[in-house]
């Protein structure tokens, strides 16, 4: 059959005469098989990332896009688990000391910290009210459920989660009616988790707030035996062992043998002094008080049992339903708790501590193995510098790749137009023709060689008479040729030309003002002078001025001491919540209301907070005049209804250092049996003055509490009081004091203080008011001061003390060194190379600082030596960008004109 007229003029365009359908649709499938050759082609074609190798960092993400909320359920429990190696440097107990963790390990080691705090909490509060009277004075529901909500809403970007999981019939229940004092649950656990809240009602911008926080009982719903074997979804809470059973758990459980008790239990004693009086102690001395607690190893321990253990990254099927990673600590108590056969009572593992962290927000380190990135570490190798470039990281990126920079090699410098190290985010995103093209360093043949010997005796000084000088700046050295074969100075039609506007003016010259300042150097030696002269042997003969640093003098406390902060901070949500909204007469249903807050509550908070962090050397709460009830059955009075308010209370808690064997002792007393009544210190009135009317400011929190429908259900309700919202501060509403040198026969060290403020209902529960300040004192050493050069409204009292030449040099801090000088590196500037082949790219400010003592002393010394050098010459290579090319070109067009 023939096509018609229409037809075969469309045919006739390709230059085909066909007139049979059958051929005319031979070519439409010939046309589109080559349409789609085309396609494949391009994709699996040369393509801009094509040159990237896949590595381990792509079979992590493979992993974990694998698994969303939709199908967590029916995954198994292999494919919800990422390998332990995906984490690197994790922190560990006994060996806090001797590593330095950097901004990029914050979050782990505050994770790390608040574990351990929660374990000493729930330890030392469960045996000190392990007699069957204070079983009512024990922390309630609320109590549970208010804290683990503390822990996430104090912290946000930090911590994502926590819980208190209890084994298998070892929890007390005191807030059923209906259930006996020494009858247990099968299973309890407490977990609260960030809420996104976009969605809310009463959120008009529909934008979340991170301060809401769903809590729920962890024994409920469709998988609520978590200590079963085949439980998926928190795995430091299953019935595993690693071998025989005389092989310690993989985790916390079971804990029904008392094989290695003394490792895995070990002894604390704290010494406590009440007051039930203003001014008064009970008794003069301390009261000793011994319980168990999680392990302590040192670092000569062969058979190390570590207080805090860290989790695989895991899927959060069902809740979170993100990729999280989980610090774990145990809480001891005895067990069987009440029974008249004591003596078959023993220490065990009732509850594990969970914190909980987003597993995409911890940095990974790509640069190969070494000192500082040792294993385990999977994404070790992964970077993609050049050959004649090394792997420095960086911080702040997170789960994604380019988290680190190439610096040149020894004997290699940058090119004219690049400043600084390669960036690993520019690499990650280039093409291969730009990955071949550029981000290598150029080949440098002046550069000397450093001989070291072992032999001090013999050691040389740097020579300095062929250190490279030849040529000024980078722009002042390019040269052309013109047309006429002529030497054209392109920096000289580079410079503007001087236009007089009235006939007195004149070209004046400003001189870069030199970045080492010494007036600023002599004031840092003053407050170090302070720092280490005034000592726990002469501080009560120091003037009171002088026990104070300058402002200044502590900047920088509130970032790198953010996570104490921030742990001061969690006490005062849990405080500000729990007095907003708990009242002790209320009940519901077969729940009784919590009691009030109890004296031996309130001291474990303050002793885990010291216990739980070495930098930590006190803590306190301090409760505003005539504004702690306490509870009636308390545990240190006797039951007086008429004196449930007290005028003062303050458990304040300090660490009393022990550098000779490290075994640190740790006391609390009441600070309102103290002579001088607290609310009379300038910081309690200044604190107080700003926050008595102001509170309308405050920022609200959310709780979403779930409960169980029936004590022994696995059935799941919301709570009474549904949402449960409070006022709250947040950290920038605290306030870091300057560092000062607490000499008060307790502390006695030099410390940073941060006081936050909690709130509570006031006598008609009308509104909230100010009931109190929490406050933490932080050890001043382990602060890293700043010395490179800052901008001069910048409050630093160590800015411009730097030694670095900052002609061919730059300034770049170097953390970990705390408050000892010569924290920074010195690296070379763009145009100048590092001359000595001692596999290093940088002078170190320690070097710098002690050379500098020796050059002013007029000891002999190189201090003058340690300057990068110019890379005019002696290079075997000259690469001109296109930039520099295209410049060239428009000078020498304006200079022909």
């Amino acid at each position: 059959m023939c096509l018609d007229l229409k037809s075969s003029k469309i045919i006739n365009i390709f230059g085909f005469n066909y007139c049979s359908e059958r051929k005319m649709t031979a070519i439409q499938n010939s046309l589109t098989v080559a349409f789609w050759c085309l396609v494949a082609c391009t994709i699996v074609g040369a393509g801009p990332f094509s040159w990237m190798e896949k590595d381990n960092f792509d079979a992590i993400v493979d992993r974990m896009t694998a698994v969303n909320a939709g199908n967590c359920h029916s995954k198994p429990r292999s494919e919800l688990e990422l390998p332990m190696e995906s984490v690197s440097q994790v922190p560990v107990y006994h060996k806090l000391f001797s590593n330095v963790f950097f901004a990029n390990r914050s979050m782990l080691l505050h994770m790390h910290n608040l574990a351990l705090q929660r374990a000493f909490y729930y330890s030392f509060t469960l045996q000190r009210l392990n007699k069957s009277r204070d079983f009512i004075n024990q922390p309630g529901l609320m109590y549970l459920y208010m804290s683990s909500a503390a822990d996430v809403s104090a912290s946000p970007g930090w911590i994502n989660g926590s819980s208190l999981l209890f084994d298998n019939n070892c929890a007390y229940a005191n807030w059923y009616l209906n259930i006996n004092y020494n009858r247990t649950l099968p299973l309890f656990g407490v977990r609260a988790s960030r809420a996104n809240d976009f969605h809310e009602s009463a959120d008009l911008l529909q934008e979340s707030t991170n301060n809401a926080v769903n809590i729920e009982d962890y024994a409920t719903g469709p998988d609520f035996n978590y200590t079963d074997q085949s439980y998926k979804y928190a795995p430091y809470t299953r019935y595993e062992t690693t071998g025989s059973r005389h092989e310690k758990p993989q985790f916390w459980w079971p804990d029904n043998q008392g094989y290695k008790d003394s490792l895995r239990k070990y002894t604390y004693s704290v010494g406590i002094k009440v007051s039930n009086q203003t001014g008064k102690f009970v008794k003069d001395e301390y009261e000793e008080i011994k319980f168990y607690g999680p392990p302590q190893p040192n670092e000569s321990d062969l058979d190390v049992t570590l207080p805090v253990l860290f989790t695989k990254p895991y899927f959060d099927c069902g809740r979170s339903n993100k990729w999280i990673t989980t610090m774990t600590a145990p809480v001891v108590d005895y067990m069987l708790r009440y029974s008249i056969y004591i003596h078959l009572r023993r220490p065990r593992f009732v509850a594990v501590v969970g914190i909980d962290g987003d597993f995409e927000s911890i940095d990974i380190n790509q640069c190969p193995l070494s000192e500082g990135n040792a294993e385990p570490n999977m994404f070790a190798g992964t970077h993609r510098c050049r050959d004649t470039t090394m792997c420095e990281p960086i911080s702040g990126f997170g789960f994604h790749r380019g988290g680190y920079q190439c610096v040149c090699l020894p004997g290699y410098h940058y090119p004219p137009w690049q400043d600084g190290p390669f960036q690993g985010s520019e690499i990650e995103r280039a093409t291969q023709k730009e990955y071949e093209a550029d981000f290598d360093c150029l080949k440098t043949e002046d550069w000397k060689t450093v001989h070291i010997t072992l032999d001090s005796a013999s050691k040389r000084k740097r020579s300095t008479d062929n250190l490279a000088n030849i040529q000024d700046e980078f722009m002042y050295i390019v040269k052309r040729r013109s047309a006429a074969d002529e030497e054209i100075n392109i920096a000289s039609a580079y410079q503007q030309k001087f236009v007089q506007r009235y006939s007195e003016e004149t070209k004046l010259v400003r001189e870069k003002r030199e970045a080492f300042e010494e007036e600023n150097w002599r004031k840092m030696q003053d407050i170090r002078f302070k720092f280490y002269n005034i000592r726990r042997e002469n501080c009560r003969l120091s003037e009171a001025n002088e026990l104070y640093m300058p402002d200044d003098a502590g900047y920088g406390v509130e970032k790198q001491f953010e996570a104490q902060g921030r742990t001061a901070l969690r006490l005062a949500h849990f405080l500000s919540n729990f007095l907003q909204n708990v009242d002790g007469n209320e009940t519901f249903g077969y729940i009784k209301g919590d009691r009030r807050l109890s004296e031996t509550q309130l001291f474990g908070e303050v002793l885990a907070m010291v216990m739980g962090d070495f930098k930590v050397l006190g803590a306190g709460i301090y409760f505003d005049h005539y504004k702690f009830k306490e509870s009636p059955a308390n545990y240190y009075l006797p039951f007086n209804p008429n004196s449930t308010t007290r005028e003062y209370f303050g458990p304040l808690a300090w660490r009393i250092q022990n550098p000779g064997d490290g075994l640190d002792l740790f006391r609390a007393l009441d600070s309102a049996g103290l002579e001088k009544p607290y609310t009379d210190e300038l910081w309690f009135k200044r604190m107080k003055q700003r926050w008595t009317t102001n509170f309308h400011a405050l920022k609200e929190y959310i709780d979403k509490p779930m409960i169980r429908s029936s004590p022994f259900s696995n059935d799941s309700k919301r709570f009474d009081r549904y949402p449960i919202t409070y006022r709250a501060p947040s950290y920038e509403d605290g306030e870091w004091r300057r560092p000062e040198f607490r000499c008060d026969e307790r502390i006695d060290d030099w410390v940073a203080t941060y006081s936050v403020p909690f709130f509570g209902q006031n006598s008609l529960k009308s509104e909230i008011e100010f009931q109190g300040i929490v406050i933490i004192d932080v050890k001043l050493w382990y602060l890293d001061i700043n010395q490179c050069p800052t901008e001069s409204h910048v409050p630093n009292a160590f800015k411009n003390t730097a030694k670095c030449d900052f002609t061919s040099q730059y300034c770049v801090p170097f953390p970990g060194k705390g408050f000892g000088e010569g924290a920074y590196k010195c690296e070379c500037r763009q145009g100048y190379q590092y001359p000595f082949e001692d596999q290093s790219w940088f002078f170190h400010g320690q070097t710098l600082e002690e050379e500098y003592y020796k050059k002013i002393r007029g000891m002999p010394n190189r201090y003058d030596t340690l300057k990068c050098t110019k890379t005019g010459a002696g290079t075997s290579t000259t690469v001109a960008s296109v930039a520099l090319i295209t410049f060239t070109i428009v000078l020498l067009f304006l200079q022909s004109d």
